[in-house]
């Protein structure tokens, strides 16, 4: 039977129109301390609780740290209750004392990473200290005695120079993306039009870039993408341009859709791999990426929020997230709700690191399992990870193994295999990490990883040196991110002189 070939052509225009129309429409929710769902509030006032036991007083001195305290004054003055914002005023005049403001110093207008009294000066606490008291300004300053309103934007102006003077590539997307709205909401508000045209630029800067491969240069990074969603919230709410406004409205949208490509609700992680990941089960460490999934999902059962917040802990993105609000395609709310389909997604990304100006992402994603590989990197990072793979284990646990960033290799998948290649020709050993519950090296023959849930065939013609117990140290310095020791391995595997680069070191072939 021959089908009415116009019926088909509006029914192709009809799916495509679904489509559009549902990664157009957004989810789209500001918030009030006393409109927060008993889960967002949950993770609100346990960050308070944190910085600020009940019955305590408030300690500012060596100990504390420098980030952390000016994200508890903005929780305080957002929360508004009894002795709050004399408190928070507290804090902003402790943060002015740590602030370095040698104009001759190449650390100009930069705060220390913490309050020792060292010379620990952070250049990207400029942006994250900076943006957080441009909040204070914006919404607070009548809450500020006269005196420290004016020292507030003595220092906004001279944090704003410090950005200038530094000029951050772009690329460094977590950053630029804060830099640019500094520089033009400071260049705006005190009428330095220097100020306001360079942060304007940037963020012109980092668009063009995003729409010329659709990523950004940090791509897949569970920790990083949630400070650029705090940087476009920054554009989309407080910038004065109206310019910055409608770039944000893209590249907010565009980064959640692929976020949620990359996102499997039924693991409640993303698929690597990852240009900067301080873990590698979002369950177990604290991905800030993740706070914000959990404060759009509302529901505890999927929040993937590890527990006491697990490693690297950074769970006080719940304060710029509620004071900013959240807007995202309602089409990734609701896969970050629920496991849609199987998918394999490739990515090619203008990462900066040492290595192909062009990476290649390639991600095969299936219910229960997923995983990841990345080719054209030579980076050596512990908060790299060039091949990943997850999978559902018993009671919810995730096993999951990585391909460490050592610059040694090159990783891609497909939909029935990771296969490992050579991308330094002098390396001579090279490892894979792996991970579940109650699994020694017994688990790890030759051509055959026993792991629960999942059977991993393994083709290759090294020499594996062992299968043994990952060290702590190891584990720290990996940014493995769990709190699982012993059960990660540490499978080493031995390179020939002379291999050729066109032959797979190792081909994983998993059977879940």
């Amino acid at each position: 039977m021959v089908k009415n070939p116009i019926l088909v052509f509006l029914f192709l225009i009809c799916i495509g129109f679904a489509r559009t129309s549902q990664a157009d429409e957004l989810y789209q929710k500001h918030f009030e301390y006393k409109t927060l769902s008993p889960l967002q509030k949950q993770i609100f006032d346990e960050f308070i609780e944190e910085e600020l036991p009940k019955g305590s007083a408030l300690v500012l001195d060596e100990k504390a740290g420098a980030r952390n305290k000016m994200r508890l004054a903005c929780a305080l003055f957002y929360r508004n209750q009894a002795g709050d914002v004399q408190k928070a005023v507290r804090i902003i005049q402790w943060i002015f004392t740590l602030q370095n403001v040698d104009e001759k110093s190449k650390n100009y207008a930069v705060w220390r990473g913490d309050s020792k009294p060292t010379e620990n000066y952070d250049q990207n606490m400029r942006e994250f200290i900076g943006t957080d008291l441009i909040t204070v300004y914006h919404k607070y300053r009548e809450k500020l005695p006269n005196n420290v309103k004016k020292e507030l934007e003595t220092c906004l102006i001279r944090t704003a120079k410090g950005a200038l003077m530094r000029d951050v590539n772009p690329d460094y997307n977590n950053i630029s993306i804060m830099s640019s709205f500094m520089m033009e909401y400071i260049g705006t508000a005190f009428a330095i039009p220097e100020l306001k045209e360079a942060g304007i630029a940037k963020a012109k800067a980092i668009y063009t870039n995003f729409q010329q491969y659709h990523t950004l240069c940090e791509y897949n990074t569970p920790t990083y993408y949630g400070v650029d969603f705090v940087g476009l919230a920054l554009w989309r709410e407080l910038s004065f341009s109206n310019e910055m406004k409608e770039m944000s409205k893209v590249l907010e949208k565009e980064l959640w859709l692929d976020v949620a490509a990359f996102y499997n609700a039924n693991l409640q992680n993303m698929c690597g791999p990852y240009l900067r990941s301080y873990g590698i089960d979002m369950k177990k460490y604290n991905a800030i990426v993740g706070t914000w999934i959990a404060a759009a999902v509302d529901n505890p059962r999927i929040a993937n929020l590890p527990d006491k917040h697990g490693v690297h802990d950074e769970c006080n993105f719940i304060v710029p997230i509620v004071e900013l609000g959240i807007s995202m395609p309602v089409q990734a709310l609701a896969q970050f709700n629920k496991f849609d389909s199987p998918r394999f997604i490739t990515r090619t990304t203008s990462n900066y690191y040492e290595g192909d100006r062009l990476k290649r992402v390639t991600a095969y994603i299936q219910k229960d399992w997923m995983m990841g590989g990345l080719w054209g990197n030579r980076k050596v990072s512990h908060i790299l990870k060039t091949g990943t793979m997850h999978w559902k284990c018993a009671n919810g646990d995730i096993g999951w193994l990585f391909v460490p960033g050592e610059g040694k290799t090159n990783v891609k998948v497909d939909e029935k295999r990771m296969e490992i290649y050579l991308a330094d020709t002098l390396a001579t050993t090279f490892q894979i990490f792996v991970y579940a519950k109650n699994v020694t090296s017994e688990n790890f023959k030759d051509h055959l990883w026993q792991l629960p849930n999942m059977n991993l065939g393994i083709k290759s013609e090294l020499s594996k040196v062992n299968a043994a117990v990952l060290s702590k140290e190891l584990i720290d310095s990996e940014g493995v991110g769990t709190k699982d020791y012993p059960f990660v391995i540490n499978v080493e595997y031995t390179v020939p002189p002379h291999w050729n680069i066109k032959n797979p070191l190792v081909t994983i072939t998993p059977n879940y």
